[in-house]
C-alpha cells in the first residue's frame, strides 16, 4: 500500500480547529486503522500545538537541518509503522507565495525521498462569509497593529482579496502535485458527509465516522455581534493596549454579544454588497466547479435578508452602556475572589501560627517555673 501524508491546508475559519482537536482526541482509534496524527514540541506565536504542519512551514528553507529536518525525520519514522500520516495547518493556505513554494519543493522533495504520496486538503468558504468572518476573528482577537481595521479598509484590502481566488491558488497546488492529488471540499454544512466536519473530513482521508469515534460536545465559538465588534475595533486601537486589557474587554463583550446581535441583527454586507461581491469571483468559482465539482455551482448563493450595520445606528448607545455595565460586573467578580483568597490566606496563617504561639507559651511557662 502506497505510504500517503495528508496534508490539510485550511483555509481559515473552516473548522480547522475542531477537526485538528478531534484528531487528537482519537487519536487510538486512528492509529488502529494504520493513521497517525503527530504532534511536535515546536512552538511559534499565537500557534497552537495542535497545528501540527506549522513547522512545515516556517522551517522549509533549511531542509537537511535544524526543526524541518528533525520534525521530517520524525515523519519518516512513523511512516515504518503507520501507512497514513495526518499535519494540518490553516495558515498555510494564506502564508506568502515564497513561504508556500518552499514548503512544497521540501515536501516534494521529502516523498520522493521516503517513498510516500503528498495528498492536499482544502476546505473553501463563500468569499463574502470567509470575508467577514476574518474580519471579526482579527478584532475579536486583537493581535496585531491590524486589530483596528475598520470593515471598509479590510473589505478593500488587496492581500484579503487575493487570498479568495480560489481557482487561481488551486491551478498552482494541481502544477505542482497534479489535480488527483487535491482534495477540495466545499464548507458548507449541508454539504458535509452526513451532515458533519468531522465525518466530512474522515471521509477526505478514506475512512468513516463511526461509534468508536470520540466526539466532544464543541465549545460555541461566540462571535461579536450587533455593536460588540465595533467596540472591540475602537479598543483595539487605545494607546499603551496591552493583551491583558485586550481580554478583559474581551469577555466583557462577549457576555453580552448574543444580546447585541438579537436585538440589532445585521451584516457587514448588505444583501446587494454581498451578491456585487460574489460576481468580482463568479469566473473563478465556476472554474474550482468545473474542475472539482463536475460542474455544479460551488457555493449556495443565498443572502441573509438582513440590514447592513451602521455606526449611527439607534442601538449603539445602549451597547455602550451594557459595555459598562459588563467591565464594572467583572471587577466586582474578581474583587469577591481576590477577597475569598485573602480571607483563605488569612485562615492559613491563623492555623499555622497556633502551634506556634502554644510551643512559645509552653516554653515561656517552663522557664518561668525555673526561676
Amino acid at each position: 500500500m502506497k505510504k500517503i501524508l495528508y496534508v490539510h491546508v485550511g483555509t481559515t475559519k473552516t473548522g480547522t480547529t475542531a477537526i485538528q482537536s478531534f484528531m487528537i482526541d482519537n487519536q487510538e482509534v486512528l492509529n488502529q486503522k494504520g493513521y497517525y496524527y503527530p504532534l511536535f514540541p515546536y512552538r511559534y506565536k499565537d500557534v497552537s500545538e495542535r497545528r501540527n504542519a506549522r513547522f512545515m512551514l516556517e522551517e522549509a528553507q533549511d531542509r537537511q537541518a535544524g526543526i524541518f529536518r528533525e520534525g521530517m525525520d520524525r515523519i519518516h519514522e512513523l511512516f515504518q509503522k503507520y501507512d497514513r500520516i495526518v499535519v494540518s495547518d490553516e495558515g498555510i493556505w494564506s502564508a506568502s507565495y515564497e513561504q508556500r513554494i518552499t514548503m512544497w519543493r521540501a515536501l516534494k522533495a521529502e516523498a520522493k525521498e521516503g517513498g510516500f504520496q503528498i495528498k492536499v486538503i482544502v476546505y473553501l468558504r463563500r468569499q463574502d462569509t470567509y470575508l467577514i468572518s476574518g474580519w471579526n476573528q482579527m478584532v475579536k482577537s486583537g493581535i496585531g497593529n491590524s486589530a483596528a481595521t475598520a470593515w471598509k479598509d479590510y473589505v478593500s484590502d488587496l492581500v484579503n482579496i487575493n487570498k479568495m481566488k480560489y481557482a487561481t491558488h488551486l491551478k498552482k497546488l494541481s502544477a505542482f502535485f497534479g489535480s488527483k492529488n487535491l482534495i477540495v471540499r466545499r464548507f458548507e454544512p449541508k454539504r458535509f458527509t452526513g451532515g458533519s466536519i468531522y465525518a466530512d473530513f474522515l471521509q477526505t482521508i478514506g475512512l468513516e465516522l463511526t461509534e468508536e469515534y470520540r466526539v466532544e460536545q464543541s465549545v460555541r465559538n461566540v462571535r461579536l455581534a450587533g455593536n460588540t465588534h465595533e467596540i472591540q475595533r475602537v479598543l483595539n486601537g487605545l494607546p499603551g493596549m496591552m493583551p491583558e486589557y485586550h481580554s478583559f474587554f474581551r469577555q466583557a463583550l462577549l457576555s453580552y454579544a448574543d444580546l447585541s446581535g438579537e436585538i440589532y441583527p445585521c451584516e457587514m454586507f448588505s444583501k446587494e454588497e454581498a451578491a456585487a461581491f460574489m460576481e468580482k469571483y463568479k469566473e473563478e468559482n465556476q472554474q474550482v466547479a468545473d474542475e472539482f465539482f463536475n460542474g455544479e455551482e460551488l457555493f449556495d448563493t443565498g443572502w441573509k435578508d438582513i440590514p447592513k450595520w451602521e455606526k449611527e445606528n439607534p442601538y449603539m448607545q445602549d451597547d455602550l452602556i451594557r459595555f459598562i455595565g459588563a467591565c464594572f460586573v467583572k471587577v466586582i467578580e474578581e474583587n469577591r475572589n481576590l477577597r475569598s483568597r485573602v480571607e483563605l490566606l488569612e485562615r492559613s496563617q491563623n492555623v499555622l501560627q497556633r502551634p506556634l504561639y502554644t510551643i512559645m507559651k509552653k516554653r515561656a511557662d517552663k522557664a518561668r517555673k525555673q526561676i
